[in-house]
């Protein structure tokens, strides 16, 4: 029986500390530049939200409250983003042996408690200013306070989408519910004979085809790397654009209020409006969270193929136990175990697994246990 983990490794004595990577300079370094293109967006969103809790209580306006609260949503999700980033450098402890990387999704969860409290607020005012009719709103604040807010989700749509237009990636995107374990599963296509033509064939082909397969893993794993890095930049960037379309909807209620005072009700339903957007926002949030916490399988895989896809490689027999779950957003584990067949080479078909689920899933911490049938 052999057990095997394969990951960045860094020996921490005599044993693998599985999320101990090592990052090389241009690793740190473009980190580094996500995390202050970050930084600077929650410092603008920070600014711009303290700007629109204090225009909105002295024009009165519950839509631009409302505003603030989305920026807050926004404030959350760059934060968690901006500490994504921030703690895939960190060092696992033995005691933390996977990190630190569920803290971002214990904050994401307090975070969302917190916006629908301030939503449903804000809309028990909103609800509670249309029956009594209480209040004058001040158009004309209000549309300077958004006219505003557009102008710094301006500058930080700049700031963000610079990354965002100058990194490609190509990924593997599949959207699949699939079961998070799997008790057994026999790889029917092996026969005996299969089997014992393949252990003729000799090495060197194997050998050869393993090294190609392992070539074509790094090349991958390349891409998603980026991919995963930039992902948080890309996030902030589609909040933004959401912003910046919310910002527009107060300057014309604001216009409209403006131009006819008595149309005051407009800003009630604007508050009633944008409530539902940011509880729609955070629903996405909220699922990922619970995912992670219910150590489902993560979407973009779908647990049936990799499986499959295992049960083709040379020498496997069967899969079972076959475990796919996350610590937090993206980052994945996988754990199995793999029948062989009798005169299998096991360091071989372990090599063959190991590259098929990185090069496949880009799932790079793995641990793999092998058993002769």
């Amino acid at each position: 029986m052999d057990l095997s983990m394969a990951t960045g490794e860094k020996i921490c004595g005599g044993t693998t500390c599985g999320f101990s990577n090592s990052t090389n300079s241009k690793d740190a370094e473009e980190r580094f530049a996500s995390m202050r293109k970050l930084l600077i967006a929650v410092i603008l969103c920070i600014i711009f939200m303290a700007v629109e809790v204090v225009g909105g209580i002295k024009a009165n306006s519950l839509a631009i409250l409302t505003d603030a609260t989305h920026l807050l949503s926004d404030v959350a999700a760059f934060a968690i983003s901006l500490f994504s980033i921030w703690a895939s450098g960190w060092e696992a402890t033995p005691r933390q042996s996977y990190g630190f990387f569920r803290i971002e999704i214990l904050g994401a969860l307090v975070s969302i408690q917190l916006i629908w409290l301030l939503t449903g607020i804000l809309v028990y005012e909103a609800i509670a200013r249309l029956i009594h009719d209480t209040g004058e709103v001040q158009g004309i604040l209000m549309f300077g306070v958004a006219a505003f807010g557009l102008l710094v989700n301006i500058i930080m749509a700049v700031l963000l989408g610079h990354e965002h237009g100058h990194n490609h990636s190509h990924g593997r995107h599949e959207d699949s519910h699939n079961e998070h374990g799997h008790d057994h599963s026999h790889c029917d296509n092996h026969s005996a004979d299969d089997h014992s033509a393949r252990a003729d064939s000799g090495d060197e082909d194997q050998l050869d085809r393993l090294l190609h397969e392992s070539d074509e893993a790094l090349i991958h794993a390349k891409h998603s790397k980026d991919k995963t890095r930039n992902i948080n930049v890309h996030g902030a960037y589609l909040h933004v654009l959401g912003d910046s379309i919310q910002s527009v909807g107060v300057m014309i209620g604001g216009a409209i209020i403006w131009w006819k005072p008595e149309w005051k009700t407009i800003d009630m339903a604007c508050t009633l409006f944008f409530s539902v957007i940011v509880l729609i926002t955070t629903i996405k949030m909220l699922r990922d969270v619970l995912e992670v916490l219910m150590e489902s399988t993560p979407r973009q895989i779908d647990a049936t193929k990799l499986e499959t896809g295992l049960c083709q490689l040379d020498g496997v027999v069967a899969i079972h136990e076959l475990h796919v779950w996350a610590i937090t957003v993206g980052k994945v584990l996988l754990a199995c175990h793999v029948t062989i067949a009798p005169e299998a080479d096991a360091d071989l078909v372990l090599d063959m697994v190991i590259g098929y689920i990185k090069r496949e899933y880009n799932i790079s911490h793995v641990t793999i246990q092998i058993e002769r049938q």
